[in-house]
This record gives structure tokens, C-alpha cells and sequence, in this order.
């Protein structure tokens, strides 16, 4: 634990040697109103990148008026308010109504665990006309900031599929995906005949899985710095698994007398009509499962297994009559997978059940856990403030989370105002969320069900938010800890607990930076999931006037966010009086973060 601190304290100081060398020789003219839009998107090859490797930034630009539109595109990396890189000019001429892509490498900063604002700007002579905002993440491991998305369709698909499926993601900056419901059987993942896996098989619904997808998929990944995790319970067999070596004498069971094995029922007309429980502690099933994960996982090469569970199931026994301590079982089992298999793993506390243990004692890469209790947004924020005290704030929390639940069996649209201010609240307390992959958006935990879509509007927000996540994921979730303020914004409710018709607040510090966020619950109900799909937008806040309480001196006040039309930082001007200091907010839509540098 002392050598990661020491690391951080290192990577801080040479951020703030690039600070002082760069910001006294990099300058730029503030943009001025020119009505030109020509960025349509900035995007990174890769959804993370190790300290030194080569980063390449893909420009597209489209002249949206009938004069040709001739300048200089540059890009820059920001941290926080300082420009840490700035690119060469490329000289641009475009027709009118024609466009262009540009691209840009550059070597990624040595600090590692970094986020960076990506900024391109467009210039006519020394004046940026447009911006365009993207983000980089500087991470030589996925584990300290995940990202996670899903997988769930494995028809055969040609490779330019593969590719524009986590082309997609990757501009969202996933840097995981969970493989669900990928496998033959739960109890013998992949399938294998005369020595070699199988080209095709049916998964648990019976849908068609190709080997050649799988393989493509996890390649394809790799290649963008995605983590491939394999999906699977720890403890479930197909009906009658006694032909593929399971024994049903190491089972879980509902009675002491061991005579009534416990079960997950399904549909009949599935592969198989329900799932047995195997006891999680019992080493036979854990040789078994042990043995064929790794099958699995070595031969497709997967990173990891992304372990499930079934949550809280009551008192259970083994089939000698003992009572069955399932979150020790958990515990034991995982310890022994990461020792035998020598895997990465990800394990879902469903609605927490078993975290707060696993996350002390179990080397997870994080944490993960599915909500379904927890109703307010205050109970999200919670789970993540827990999982950073039980890991001593190492480690952060994925929520799976899912949105509009009580719409999920029929057609219909995402409501947009309800995932963004989900995804603030889980944001900005230092969690992400498991929502997005090739089906769109998460409405159910059985991932292949996609009734409801993401509109476009919603989409174009998401990038936005997600591009915020990573540019400043050093002030959401890198050490960060809780700190006490207040706060007062002229004529407005607010609140600390995130209650109903109020701007929620709450602050975080780290080294010489408190950082506040605000979050908009204006004229809506504090319920996160939204259950009816009936969450209204917030009335924005513009121009309000603001008093921060505190004693530290201020050097500089930043405000930043992912609803305002670029997410780089803006420089506030504050005065000072005897306990607080007072300035003017901007604009407050679904979310914003003021950060002061002490």
C-alpha cells in the first residue's frame, strides 16, 4: 500500500514539472463568435494508453456553410486548467458542405493513471473559431479507472462488424467487456471435440455462439486496450451434470437432510430448465470449475473471469447437513481461483451481498456490484463511498445499474434526463457505470433483452460524459476523499442527501484541491432508476450567484462540465470575503464540478 502512495506522490510531481515548464511558453487567444461548427467528432484509437505508448487522434470535419473554410486544426492535452501538449499546426482547406478526417499522433505523458482533457481547436490566423472536446486516459492497467461495457450477440459476424461494434465503444472509452452468456454450459464453458473447441454451439437461451466471433471479438478488444472477461457463475451446472463429471453430493442444499438441491428455475424451453447450485466452498466443485475456467480462458485468451453469483439466498447446506457460510464460500473460492488459475477477477456483490468482505480480503480488480434495493440517488452514492473506506480507497466501484427498469418489456426510448442524472451521481461519486455495449443500453440484468433505445440526443450526451469520466478521473476517483463544506446558491433549495427538488451537493478533497459537485434534481423525484420513464429535464441554472464557505486561501476556481458545449475547464473569477468566497455559476444543467486550488 505504501508504494502505490509513493507512486502517486511521484506521478503528481512530474504533472506539475510539465505544469511549470509548459504553461509558461504554450499560450492561446480565447475563441471569439464566428457562427463556424466544423468539428463533427475527435476520437482516440484506443480506449487507454500506457505511459510512452504512441496515441493517435482522429480529427473529422465537416463545412457546414458554402464558402470554402481555410485555417489550422491543432490539438492539445489539458490537465485540469494547463496545457500539458500542444500539436503542430495542420493546414486545412474544405469546400463548402464537404468533409475530411485529419489525424494526429503524439506520445502519451509518462505519468501513469492520468486523465487529460483532448482539445482540438480550429484557427484563422491566432483565433480558435471552434472546439472540439475528446479525452485520453494515461493507464498502464485498466483496473484503477474501469470503464465497462458488455457483450451479448455471437452470431457469425464478419470482422468489419466486430470492428465497428468496438469502434463505437471505444469512443465511449470502454476499456472492459463482459462476455455474457457467451458459454455452452455453466458447468463447461467451451465446448471441446477431439482436442479443439467446437466452431459453434448454443448458449443457456439458445441462441448461436461462433467460435470465430468469440475469437474476433476478444482480438479486436485487445487491440483498443480492452480487458475480455469471461462471464460465468461460480457455482451453477446444467440439470443432470453428473455426465460431465459433476457429483451431486457437492452441491448446495435447500434442507439439512440433503435431500432438495438448491436451483435457479429458467425457462423450459431453454437449454436447460433450471441451474443447479454447487456449495462455493467445497473443493471438488472448485477443482471442477477451476479446471474449466482455465480451459477457457487460456485457449481463447480471455483476461479474466468476471464471476457471478445469485445474491442473499437463505440459510443453505451442504449435503452432510452442515449450514453453508456463503460469504465465506465466496471469499474461499475466489482466494483459490486467483492462486489456481492465475487469472484476473472481477466478482458482482449482487445488491452487496458479500462486498464489504470480499473487497478486504479478495485481490479483485475492482469492485462491481448489481443495485437493486438501494431507490434514491444518495443510496447509489453510498455503495461507492463504502467500497472506497473497505478498500482503503484503492479501489473503485462499477454499479450495474439499470435504467428504466419497469419499462423493459416493451419497445420505447431510454429517457434521457434519468440516465444523465444517474450517471452524474455515479460519476461524480467516483464509480462507473456498466450500461453501454453492442446492443445499445442495459435496461435488465438478462442483457440480451434491448426493447428500449438510446436516442440520439442521449447518445451524443453519453460521449460527453464519458468523456468527462476519463479527462478527470484524478479529481473523481484517484484518492479522493470526503470532505465537509457549504454551500449556498442564491434562491435555489439545495442539499447534502440529494433529496427531491434541490441541487445536491457535496464536496472531496485531494492534495491541494477541494473539489464540489452539484448535482440538478430540480422539480423531479429522487428515485434513480426511474422505474416509469417519466424523469423531466431540470430547469438550467444560468447566472446564479454562489457562496462557497471556506477558510483556505484560493489561488483558483475552476468550474467544468459534461452539459456545457466542450468539457475543458473555465477559469472563475471569485471574491473573497471572511469565511467564504462568492462568484457567479454559469450554468448548472444536470451536472457541474467546481474545483478550487488552495
Amino acid at each position: 500500500m505504501q508504494n502505490l502512495v509513493t507512486e502517486r506522490i511521484i506521478t503528481l510531481s512530474i504533472i506539475m514539472v510539465l505544469i511549470i515548464l509548459l504553461t509558461g511558453c504554450i499560450k492561446e487567444k480565447p475563441a471569439k463568435p464566428d457562427n463556424i461548427s466544423i468539428f463533427t467528432d475527435v476520437y482516440t484509437d484506443k480506449s487507454r494508453y500506457a505511459p510512452g505508448e504512441t496515441v493517435s487522434v482522429y480529427v473529422d470535419l465537416y463545412n457546414n456553410t458554402d464558402q470554402i473554410q481555410t485555417g489550422n486544426v491543432n490539438i492539445r492535452l489539458k490537465y485540469l486548467g494547463y496545457t500539458i501538449y500542444l500539436s503542430d499546426n495542420q493546414e486545412v482547406s474544405l469546400d463548402g458542405k464537404k468533409k475530411t478526417q485529419m489525424t494526429f499522433t503524439f506520445v502519451a505523458p509518462n505519468p501513469d493513471f492520468t486523465g487529460y482533457v483532448l482539445e482540438a481547436s480550429f484557427l484563422k490566423g491566432e483565433t480558435i473559431v471552434d472546439k472540439h472536446t475528446s479525452a485520453v486516459d494515461v493507464s498502464s492497467d485498466w483496473s484503477k479507472f474501469p470503464r465497462y461495457g458488455y457483450l451479448v450477440s455471437y452470431g457469425l459476424k464478419p470482422l468489419t462488424m466486430i470492428e465497428s461494434t468496438l469502434d463505437d465503444l471505444n469512443k465511449y472509452h470502454i476499456n472492459g467487456l463482459q462476455f455474457y452468456d457467451w458459454q455452452w454450459k455453466h458447468h463447461m464453458p467451451l465446448p471441446i471435440q477431439d482436442g479443439k473447441p467446437l466452431e459453434k454451439w448454443q448458449e443457456l437461451s439458445n441462441r448461436d455462439v461462433y467460435l470465430s466471433t468469440i475469437q474476433g471479438y476478444i482480438d479486436e478488444a485487445h487491440k483498443r486496450n480492452m480487458m475480455a472477461m469471461n462471464y460465468n457463475l461460480l457455482f451453477g451446472t446444467y440439470d443432470h451434470p453428473e455426465a460431465d463429471g459433476v457429483r451431486l453430493e457437492w452441491g448446495l442444499f435447500v434442507d439439512a437432510e440433503g435431500r432438495n438441491i438448491d436451483y435457479h428455475g429458467l425457462p423450459t424451453n431453454w437449454q436447460t430448465s433450471r441451474l443447479l447450485i454447487m456449495n462455493p466452498a467445497n473443493k471438488d466443485w472448485q477443482n471442477y470449475i477451476f479446471t474449466q475456467e482455465a480451459q477457457a480462458i487460456n485457449t481463447l485468451n480471455f483476461d479474466g473471469w468476471h464471476v457471478d453469483q445469485l445474491g442473499y439466498r437463505g440459510p443453505r447446506y451442504d449435503k452432510y447437513g452442515n449450514i453453508v457460510d456463503m460469504e465465506a464460500g465466496y471469499v474461499d473460492l475466489l482466494i483459490n481461483a486467483k492462486d489456481t488459475i492465475n487469472t484476473r477477477l472481477v466478482f458482482n456483490a449482487v445488491d452487496g451481498f458479500g462486498q464489504s468482505r470480499l473487497a478486504k480480503e479478495v485481490p479483485v480488480d475492482f469492485l462491481y456490484q448489481e443495485v437493486w434495493t438501494p431507490k434514491r440517488y444518495y443510496e447509489l452514492k453510498q455503495i461507492i463511498d463504502k467500497g472506497f473506506v473497505d478498500t482503503n480507497y484503492q479501489k473503485s466501484t462499477v454499479l450495474a445499474a439499470y435504467m428504466n427498469y419497469g419499462k423493459r418489456d416493451k419497445p420505447g426510448l431510454f429517457n434521457k434526463h434519468a440516465v444523465l442524472l444517474t450517471n452524474a451521481t455515479i460519476f461524480a461519486s467516483g464509480g462507473a457505470h456498466l450500461e453501454l455495449g453492442d446492443t445499445g443500453m442495459l435496461s435488465s440484468e438478462y442483457f440480451p433483452s434491448n426493447n428500449l433505445k438510446m436516442s440520439l440526443e442521449l447518445k451524443t450526451s453519453l460521449r460527453s460524459y464519458y468523456d468527462f469520466l476519463v479527462a478527470y478521473q484524478n479529481f473523481l476517483r484517484d484518492n479522493v476523499r470526503p470532505s465537509n463544506t457549504r454551500l449556498e446558491i442564491n434562491g435555489v433549495k439545495t442539499s447534502v442527501l440529494g433529496l427531491k427538488d434541490t441541487v445536491w451537493y457535496f464536496a472531496k478533497t485531494k492534495d491541494n484541491y477541494q473539489i464540489i459537485h452539484l448535482i440538478n434534481i430540480l422539480d423531479n423525484e429522487d428515485d434513480w432508476r426511474d422505474d416509469e420513464a417519466d424523469k423531466k429535464a431540470p430547469p438550467i441554472l444560468e447566472h446564479v450567484e454562489v457562496k462557497l464557505y471556506l477558510q483556505d486561501e484560493v489561488k483558483k476556481l475552476y468550474l467544468a462540465s459534461p452539459d456545457n458545449d466542450t468539457i475543458t475547464p473555465i477559469e472563475l473569477t471569485f471574491t473573497r470575503k471572511a469565511d467564504y468566497i462568492s462568484f457567479t455559476l454559469p450554468r448548472l444543467e444536470y451536472w457541474s464540478m467546481l474545483v478550487v486550488e488552495k
